[in-house]
């Protein structure tokens, strides 16, 4: 039994309804029944008498409710004691992405629709491994990130395998981010060869697998890495080297704008972006504005050749 049941719970009998308790929880309604199924098998009784105009609690089941209520108070009255601040008014949302300022740019703008009210937001970025098991824990609603031809098809598997969907927004072929000084900068295609003197820059480091590197290329060929942690300090490394990396080619125009050019790849794979979210979730009317923000962005700061 958990807390995340008894939950469900209370709400099924603040609508008398499985599918009206799962959309006010932005859940599916397989996802619910299933739950209050898994209670039922674990304490051998029925708690639902489910029928066509909805369900009620049965003798068993409204027992249960009467523990399910007061359980979840003593635990609110835990919590309120651990911490004063009143959050029952708060909006708390998460999102994570790979290292796009895009997805940045449109989480600033994002902000602004919050405007009096209490939040609590958070964006975390990181390596796609991080993006994915994010959603997959539940810790991020949705995660952006990019597929390649050279890992489409294992990441649908992947994606398969933790209950994960992806959406796509746009698809972009590849670029070569370099600083506007760079040797190579006058060029208007850019061919791998052509960079083998220079060294790249990546994020992928410790990551699993290839499948779940950011830049889709093979790092054997190789002969001169600098990993890096955070975009931060890629950008500081690609403004002032002549370091490159590999990516969408998008850059958002802002103040804080460091000295950075996109020149195609030739042959370059396209690369399609998207966001994940698990299946078993229905994104919030805020979510579905950042992505709307995020898909803004995309149209703003993508390459125009």
């Amino acid at each position: 039994m958990t807390f995340q049941q008894l939950r469900y719970l209370v709400e099924v009998s603040k609508h008398s309804s499985i599918s009206k308790a799962a959309s006010a929880l932005y859940m599916t309604q397989p996802s619910i029944s299933k739950a209050i199924q898994d209670l039922e098998k674990e304490l051998g009784v029925l708690i639902l008498d489910r029928r066509n105009k909805g369900v009620t609690f049965t003798k068993e089941g409204t027992e249960l409710l009467f523990y399910a209520k007061m359980l979840l108070e003593q635990m609110g009255s835990v919590v309120d004691h651990f911490n004063k601040k009143n959050t029952t008014e708060l909006k708390k949302l998460s999102l994570s992405s790979q290292h796009y300022s895009f997805a940045i740019e449109a989480f600033s703008k994002w902000m602004n629709d919050f405007a009096g009210h209490k939040y609590e937001l958070t964006m975390r970025e990181g390596k796609t491994i991080d993006v994915i098991e994010d959603v997959h824990l539940g810790k991020s609603i949705i995660g952006i990130l990019s597929l390649t031809p050279l890992n489409k098809h294992y990441f649908e598997r992947y994606f398969l395998s933790k209950s994960l969907i992806f959406t796509p927004l746009t698809s972009i072929k590849q670029h070569v981010f370099l600083r506007n000084e760079h040797p190579l900068a006058s060029f208007e295609s850019i061919a791998l060869e052509q960079l083998k003197p220079y060294p790249y820059l990546t994020y992928q480091k410790d990551d699993m697998l290839l499948h779940f590197a950011e830049e889709a290329i093979n790092m054997n060929t190789l002969e001169k890495l600098v990993y890096i942690n955070d975009r931060g300090t890629m950008n500081d490394i690609l403004s002032n080297t002549n370091g490159y990396n590999i990516g969408t080619g998008s850059i958002v125009k802002n103040n804080l704008n460091p000295p950075l050019i996109a020149i195609p790849l030739e042959n370059g794979h396209p690369i399609e972006i998207g966001y994940i979210r698990r299946n078993d979730i229905i994104l919030p009317e805020e979510i579905k504005v950042y992505i709307e923000l995020v898909s803004e962005a995309l149209e703003k700061a993508k390459p125009k050749s």
